[in-house]
């Protein structure tokens, strides 16, 4: 066996990590993509090979073939510019370049090797259980994970391989060995398809092996594998299975399947889910679907609607629907419904002949106000943020007498039970804090129940139901009902254009760059009395996830940064209380010598007079000192890369002496850190230039100046200290220019 030079711990999680960021955040193309006519060359050998290799095929031509029949969860993704065709190549570049750093943080890989890696991704399939897959429990089914990528190069992967503590074996199968020697993942380099398997055991790598060569059948036999979907993102699953097989969980049968069916350049959503068992609630026996003409009505300038079908099935009452939640709720719904509606004097049957057929949600925001990933509202507080938003519901009613009567019960219980209630005939409102409001209104046909900024809910519920102003009216509303199924059982519309006009600074400009064209999902359900059958469809899903990846992006650059900025304003507050923890010290050491000092002159009188008690008190005790100034560590601003420290003697933080320096401070720090931390005392203090506190030749300044992102702009961070009579006074607080860059 013979080991890379690359020192570093490795363990499966962190090998599958650093696949699975491959093949999640990398560009490519289908996964079914032709082989060059001149296939890389195999690694070389780097070890002793292991006694029972698994023969190897020549040829993959499609990733689906390498995955066994009997997988209780594969999926499939060709690469992100499927998934962000929508995107603009800036934001598309942003993102492989934030996934080939995130590469090569958590691998250890060089960012070169990272960034060659990510551009080279043609695919990849992930995939688990099959026979050996032990009752669905985690631990168990990652036992029986195996990865498979397929790269446009094979050079970056034959780099990687070099670079990994290997046991090579015949046909390019391989073990990798972590700490203690031990093997933490078995793999194999299949050089002319340019493709690599990786899997946690070498059970499943040689089964993968047996069903490429064709002499076990391929998860295209498969009941859950869709062939129509199979050049798309997809996922498969076999809840059942996946869940023990017990009498607890999905019964046989339940499945998920998923894929982004990509269309014209751009993908939509495609989710199938049944879920089979007593505790799943089968509404597409109870529910019809319905036109989600409530949704139409709302108002404009919704960020985002929701649909809901309340259209019971023909011969099918509330007790029904209700009684659908039985296994969830633990016993009979429609009974404990019952009883709640009799302590208002109302029954089941005033509430059916109330409800209408659906319900409709819209979620507004003042246009004026925009949104921050920052910190809530711009310019503002972050508690602040609500006061600018509505909620409206739109229940329809079926029945005018019914509606009065239902709805005067529940103002007469609100009254009875809420302070701050304003009840008028056929409203109420109950004020909440922060000049938030809930309110409840009844219309011809309809109930509207309000939350959010009094004046602005105001302004949305009194738009409802006008023709021109409403949502139907709206062209971005219109083009997503264009291409959406005539009715459902639930609709979803997002408003992209809308809520990217919200947000600001670069989550706005991650948003928005991936198009202005609105999002509309539908909700199907089936009527199976198994449980829980649905299929959800729709278009502009995947330019959510992408937006939603955009900002995670974005998001977590920032969480991060902020995780940061933590480390320098913590380990600042550590240097000032080592700065007066050393003026303390050297306080109490002139008190010691000036005691000693006195002791020394009493017994020089005593034996030799007065001139020598004054020749012992011309030597006498030194006078309270600050430290002298440090050098600073590391001696220049690290341009976003993290300084491990020395601890050879005088480097870094073991510099100066009982009175100058580090040494003097008693400072150090031991783990790998972003900043450049310095100590000055007297003079040349950072913080002044940049509107800091001074604090005069008396006093003292530690600082931590940082480039996280490496453009060669600068953050700071100072606490300074000052004696003042005698004693050494520190300012309440750190000062902070630029903090996050």
């Amino acid at each position: 066996m013979s080991k890379a030079p690359m020192s570093r711990r490795v363990s499966f999680p962190r090998v599958l990590t650093a696949a699975g960021l491959v093949a999640l955040a990398s560009c490519g193309g289908p996964t079914a993509a032709t082989p060059p006519s001149r296939p890389a060359a195999a690694p070389a050998p780097a070890g002793t090979a292991p006694s029972t290799a698994p023969a190897t095929p020549r040829r993959v031509e499609s990733l689906v073939d390498v995955v066994p029949r009997d997988a209780v969860l594969a999926a499939s993704v060709p690469g992100t510019d499927a998934l962000l065709a929508g995107a603009a190549p800036a934001v598309r570049e942003a993102l492989l370049a934030e996934a080939a750093a995130v590469l090569a943080g958590q691998s250890g890989l060089s960012p070169d090797l990272a960034r060659d890696l990510t551009a080279s991704f043609d695919g990849a399939a992930v995939f688990a259980g099959g026979n050996a897959a032990r009752g669905g429990a985690l631990g168990a089914l990652l036992e029986q994970g195996c990865a498979a990528a397929r790269f446009r190069d094979g050079a970056p992967v034959e780099r990687v391989l070099k670079e990994l503590p290997l046991e090579a074996g015949e046909g390019g199968v391989f073990a990798i060995r972590g700490d203690k020697d031990s093997v933490v993942a078995h793999g194999a380099w299949l050089a002319e398809s340019r493709v690599a398997l990786l899997c946690a055991r070498p059970e499943p790598l040689a089964r993968a092996l047996r069903v490429a060569d064709r002499r076990e059948p391929s998860f295209r036999t498969s009941a859950l594998f869709q062939a129509e979907r199979a050049q798309d993102p997809w996922l498969a699953a076999d809840l059942h299975r996946l869940s023990g097989r017990g009498a607890a969980g999905p019964e046989p049968g339940s499945r998920l399947f998923m894929a982004l069916p990509l269309r014209g350049g751009a993908a939509d959503l495609h989710v199938e889910l049944a879920v089979y068992g007593p505790d799943y609630p089968p509404l597409g026996t109870v529910l019809a679907a319905t036109d989600h003409g409530a949704v139409a009505k709302l108002p404009a300038g919704a960020l985002a609607t929701l649909g809901l079908s309340l259209q019971r099935s023909p011969g099918k009452t509330v007790r029904d629907v209700l009684g659908a939640f039985d296994g969830l709720a633990g016993g009979p719904a429609a009974a404990a419904a019952a009883g709640a509606l009799a302590e208002i004097g109302l029954e089941l049957g005033d509430l059916d002949r109330a409800l209408g057929g659906e319900a409709a949600v819209g979620i507004y925001r003042d246009p004026k106000h925009k949104l921050t990933l920052a910190g809530g509202l711009a310019g503002g507080q972050s508690d602040q943020a609500l006061r600018h938003s509505a909620v409206l519901i739109a229940l329809a009613t079926a029945d005018e007498a019914a509606q009065k009567k239902v709805f005067g019960a529940v103002a007469a219980q609100m009254k009875r039970t809420s302070k701050k209630l304003r009840v008028k005939p056929g409203s109420l409102a109950q004020d909440l804090e922060d000049g938030n409001e809930l309110r409840a209104e009844a219309r011809q046909g309809f109930v509207l129940i309000g939350a959010g900024d009094r004046k602005y809910l105001a302004q949305v519920a009194a738009r409802f139901g006008k023709e021109k102003e409403s949502l139907a009216a709206s062209p971005s509303f219109a083009e997503a009902r264009a291409d959406t199924k005539a009715t459902s059982h639930l609709q979803m519309y997002i408003d992209r254009q809308a809520l990217a006009g919200l947000l600001d600074g670069a989550a706005a400009a991650s948003f928005g760059a991936l198009g202005g064209s609105p999002t509309l999902l539908s909700l199907a359900l089936a009527p199976s009395d198994r449980g829980l059958d649905l299929t959800l469809s729709g278009h502009g899903g995947v330019e959510i996830l992408g937006a939603g990846a955009a900002l995670a992006v974005y998001g977590v650059r920032r969480y991060i940064t902020a995780a940061k900025t933590a480390e320098a304003k913590n380990t600042v507050l550590a240097m000032a209380r080592s700065a007066a923890g050393a003026f303390e010290r050297a306080a109490g050491a002139a008190g010691a010598a000036g005691a000693a000092g006195a002791a020394g002159a009493a017994g020089a009188a005593g034996a030799a007079g007065a001139a020598g008690a004054a020749g012992a008190q011309k030597s006498g005790p030194p006078s309270r000192a600050l430290c002298k100034s440090a050098t600073p560590v590391p001696a220049a601003v690290p341009p976003g890369t993290r300084y491990a420290p020395s601890s050879s003697p005088g480097r870094d933080f073991n510099q100066g002496d009982d009175a100058s320096g580090w040494r003097c401070l008693r400072f150090g720090v031991e783990v790998p850190f972003s900043y450049q931390y310095d100590y000055r005392a007297g003079s040349g203090y950072k913080g002044p230039a940049r509107g800091g506190p001074d604090p005069g030749k008396d006093g003292f300044e530690v600082s931590a100046e940082g480039d996280l992102d490496g453009d060669g702009e600068t953050s700071l961070f100072t606490r300074t200290g000052k004696i003042e009579n005698g004693k050494l006074v520190l300012s309440p607080q750190i000062f902070i220019s630029n903090e996050l860059e």
